[in-house]
Parts: structure tokens; C-alpha cells; sequence
């Protein structure tokens, strides 16, 4: 919250004892409460104090900040399972894609924090080339990278997966544009010297 905030917030502070009937806030206690709350916006506090006033069983008493951080909190703890929820699935994605495409071809994926959690474990091959317990392993690392992917901008992400069959493409490539660059080189120093 901003110090603009502080009478709004003041009026739902009030406002929330008040449906307690309760004796007011003091100057004192709202500063406790701004102080402990002020990294939240404000509008999220209001929501917060709604939350606690409507829950059935810990409405049933004054709020005090620690409830309003639960309320507050438990949006970002839901946030944080969904995505872990969807990398579970992105996981079940790479399983199939390594029983359907193997390690020579290159997998698509439509997702592309999935491509990069691939990346940033070693890559397709190294994935294929793991036994079912590896796996199971790797599916721990796999959801902790995506969680962590999930916050980055998708443009800062590594996005292309190869298999062997572009990986070895992609060398042979590069072996023959080396090649040809040298004899470019060659030609160009023979024309030189003449």
C-alpha cells in the first residue's frame, strides 16, 4: 500500500470492528496494522478483511493481521499448485513424447516453458536416455524447474528442443558452412597472391 492508502485502509479497518461491535481502533493499533499490512495493495487487504468476515468459523471473532496475511497468502499458495498441477501434466506430455518419439527425433511441445524446463535438465537425449526410476526422479526436478520457468518472460526462455537426428544435423551443418567458409578463404588468398 501507498501512504495515499492509509485512510482508505483506516475506514475498512474501522469499519470491520465495527461489525464486531467492539471498541474502536486506536491510533496505536493502526499503525500495528498498517505497518504489518502495508506490503499488500490495498485492494487486496479489503478482500482479505471480506474473506476473514465471511469465513464461518474463524469469522466469528476480530481479525488480527495474521488472519488477513492468511487470506491474503493462500491466493499466491493456490496460484502456486495450479502451476505445479500444470507442470504434473506438462510431465505426463514428455513421458508419452519419449515413449512416441524416442531419442533420435525431436519431440514439439505446445507449451513452450515445457521445451524449456527440457533444456535446462540436459536436454531431449539426455531425458531419453533415462531408466524409469531416473525418471521418476527427474519428474521432481522437471515440476520444480517449470515452477520456476512460470515467473520468467517466455522470450528469456530457452525454447527449442533437438533430437540426435537435429543435433547431428545441425553439427554436419556447421562441418560443411566451416568447410566451405575455408575454401572461400583459400580461393580468396589464391586470387590475392596472383
Amino acid at each position: 500500500m501507498e501512504n495515499q492508502d492509509r485512510t482508505r485502509f483506516a475506514s475498512a479497518i474501522h469499519g470491520t470492528f465495527e461489525i464486531y461491535s467492539t471498541k474502536p481502533v486506536s491510533e496505536q493499533l493502526m499503525d500495528i496494522w498498517w505497518a504489518t499490512l502495508k506490503p499488500y495493495p490495498i485492494a487486496d487487504v479489503c478482500r482479505a478483511l471480506t474473506k476473514h468476515i465471511s469465513d464461518p468459523e474463524r469469522g466469528q471473532f476480530p481479525p488480527k493481521p495474521a488472519d488477513v496475511i492468511r487470506f491474503l497468502t493462500t491466493g499466491e499458495k493456490e496460484q502456486l499448485e495450479h502451476i505445479k498441477s500444470q507442470a504434473e501434466m506438462q510431465w505426463l506430455n514428455v513421458t508419452r513424447a519419449i515413449a512416441r518419439v524416442g531419442t533420435y527425433r525431436t519431440p514439439t511441445f505446445k507449451d513452450p516453458i515445457t521445451a524449456a524446463s527440457i533444456n535446462a535438465l540436459g536436454g531431449w537425449p539426455f531425458i531419453c536416455a533415462k531408466t524409469t526410476q531416473q525418471l521418476e526422479f527427474l519428474q521432481k526436478q522437471f515440476v520444480s524447474t517449470y515452477v520456476d520457468f512460470e515467473k520468467s518472460p517466455l522470450e528469456k526462455l530457452p525454447g527449442h528442443i533437438a533430437g540426435l537426428e537435429d543435433i547431428q544435423r545441425t553439427k554436419a551443418d556447421k562441418k560443411s558452412s566451416f568447410a566451405a567458409l575455408e575454401k572461400g578463404i583459400e580461393d580468396f588468398r589464391a586470387r590475392e597472391q596472383v
